[in-house]
């Protein structure tokens, strides 16, 4: 498995895999109470995988899928390549996990890119492992459903509550502007 900070990827302009990945977005623990403030109710932290990396505790929060690991993870999470910031919030192609930020800091979409981009950098580690295309849908479902992942809305039924994926909706609606 590989494993970076997005501020190191961001700032070296680094290009990682075209093959399929599976990759986890590992957060500070120290931001999980802004972060997930909305939905402190519905979180039970002590299913959040965590892992000390340089001696600074990480929860692992979300986890996706590329059939090309560099288009997907570093061009369209991590740089908004395309610049859906502006462009492309209200057709819905702006990053799943770039909205949820933004619904859940109270950001609006179509203003926050650097924001987004700052709190990616300062707050964020990366990880992926390469898989065959043939297996990556099997992969990621397996995955996602092994793990406790707040900032995950597909795949987590009868994982998270209906309240907390409810959350992660109207929060993603609201900030879409």
């Amino acid at each position: 498995m590989e494993r970076l900070e997005v501020k190191f990827i961001r700032e070296n302009d680094l290009k990682i895999t075209k093959e399929p990945i599976v990759y986890y977005w590992w957060f500070k623990t120290n931001v999980f109470r802004n972060l997930l403030s909305k939905l402190e109710t519905e979180i039970e932290f002590e299913k959040i995988e965590l892992k000390k990396i340089n001696d600074i505790e990480y929860g692992l929060l979300y986890i996706g899928q590329a059939k090309n690991g560099n288009d997907r993870l570093v061009k369209y999470h991590m740089l908004d390549y395309n610049n859906f910031h502006q462009k492309g919030v209200e057709n819905g192609r702006l990053s799943s996990l770039r909205t949820t930020l933004c619904g859940l800091l109270d950001l609006p979409m179509s203003k926050s890119k650097i924001s987004i981009n700052e709190f990616m950098d300062e707050n964020c580690i990366v990880e992926w492992q390469n898989c065959t295309l043939s297996e990556l849908n099997e992969f990621e479902q397996t995955k996602i459903k092994g793990n406790y992942l707040p900032l995950n809305y597909q795949h987590t039924k009868g994982v998270l509550t209906s309240k907390h994926r409810k959350i992660l909706s109207e929060s993603k609606k609201r900030m879409r502007k």
